[in-house]
């Protein structure tokens, strides 16, 4: 990346990403395998960031800017959404619960199933509507013959730290790193012996802002990503700490979504499904222990400096980083057992109407991550 210019690295990323978008079009169509959809909003998500981040150095058609590709993977958000919930409901929590529970769940998954089935329909007809076609025609003929201002002919290790630095700095001034934390004279410290009742009460009346904070450092995330290339291995261990932090507060997010959804389709939910709210609960409680390392991490002033002081030297040789073991995941529902149910012999799961359909739908992503602004 030595001697790239800011343009030309602005239009690599831009290409790259509707080049991602574009592959999974026609397989996202056929409705075959889930993790086609999850892949183009991915390359959706990313591109998105591209034409934020390096507006400043570009000129894009009307069809091709930010607020256009915003508006098309919203729309494909709400299908990923549904696929995230019915895969997490039907292999996270389905085998584990007792048979009357297990029949209140299949009577959630029908209804997921018919809402499933219009959201698709709505997207086939996004992907054949006159919008989507423009704006990635519209790009492609950019990436051909790009437009560019004036910044794009400076060398990109000269921008770069002024474009990305702002947004970092927004990233740690969000006020979700305060959450369950107090005061002392030696510094804020993360508040780690809350009971279980006060840790629930608490992520009830701050889930809004613990959200929040989510979609900002996947933004960020995404950003680095994206300049990365000019860093070298520098900014890997942000990168991938950042992608956990960014799913375990997806876990807090799953579990109110997963409880509201349930509690829409069956009366009195709580009382009829105990074993798969606290199931629920053991989800949430974890994530919480989980999100705190993360949150201690990230409230150390040296760890906060080392990004910045990195992040001012693109292909200089970085410094040694403090020490910075990242904390392993909270596990996906596909890869690791289940927390254990608070009742004894659990029968097998009945397959479904929604089971049917795929064996593939994903359960590793959570709801939260499908809303850009969300991934």
């Amino acid at each position: 990346m030595v001697n790239m210019t800011f343009g030309e690295l602005a239009q690599s990323a831009i290409a790259k990403y509707l080049k991602q978008t574009v592959t999974y079009e026609k397989p996202v169509l056929a409705d075959t395998d889930p993790e086609n959809l999850h892949k183009m909003r991915v390359g959706l998500r990313r591109l998105r960031t591209a034409l934020q981040v390096f507006a400043v150095g570009v000129e894009l058609p009307k069809t091709g800017r930010e607020p256009k590709v915003a508006a098309i993977g919203r729309q494909l958000g709400e299908l990923r959404d549904l696929d995230v919930i019915e895969a997490t409901l039907r292999d996270r929590f389905l085998p584990d619960l007792p048979d009357a529970e297990q029949q209140h769940l299949t009577t959630v998954l029908t209804h997921l199933d018919k809402q499933r089935h219009r959201s698709f329909r709505a997207v086939q007809k996004l992907l054949d509507s006159s919008r989507y076609q423009q704006m990635k025609q519209s790009l492609k003929e950019w990436t051909k013959a790009p437009g560019y201002s004036a910044l794009a002919s400076l060398p990109a290790e000269q921008v770069v730290p002024d474009l990305v630095l702002p947004l970092v700095s927004q990233l740690w001034l969000h006020p979700g790193w305060l959450v369950g934390t107090k005061a002392t004279r030696t510094g804020i410290k993360v508040n780690t012996r809350l009971s279980l009742a006060n840790t629930d009460a608490l992520i009830a009346d701050q889930g809004p802002c613990l959200h929040s904070l989510r979609k900002q450092v996947k933004r960020v995330r995404y950003q680095l990503r994206l300049v990365a290339p000019l860093y070298g291995e520098a900014l890997e261990a942000d990168i991938q700490r950042l992608s956990q932090m960014q799913d375990t507060l997806g876990h807090l997010q799953d579990s109110h979504v997963l409880e509201q959804f349930v509690s829409d389709q069956i009366p009195d939910a709580k009382a009829q499904m105990p074993t798969f709210f606290a199931l629920l609960a053991d989800l949430r409680h974890r994530a919480w222990k989980q999100w705190q390392t993360h949150q201690q991490h990230y409230l150390n002033p040296k760890h906060r400096q080392h990004l910045r002081l990195t992040l001012l030297q693109p292909l200089a040789e970085p410094a040694s980083p403090p020490p910075q073991p990242a904390p392993e995941a909270i596990p996906s529902a596909d890869t690791t057992p289940k927390p254990k149910a608070p009742t004894p012999g659990r029968p097998r799961a009945k397959q479904t109407t929604a089971s049917r359909r795929s064996q593939t739908r994903p359960a590793n992503s959570s709801k939260a991550s499908q809303s850009e602004d969300s991934g």
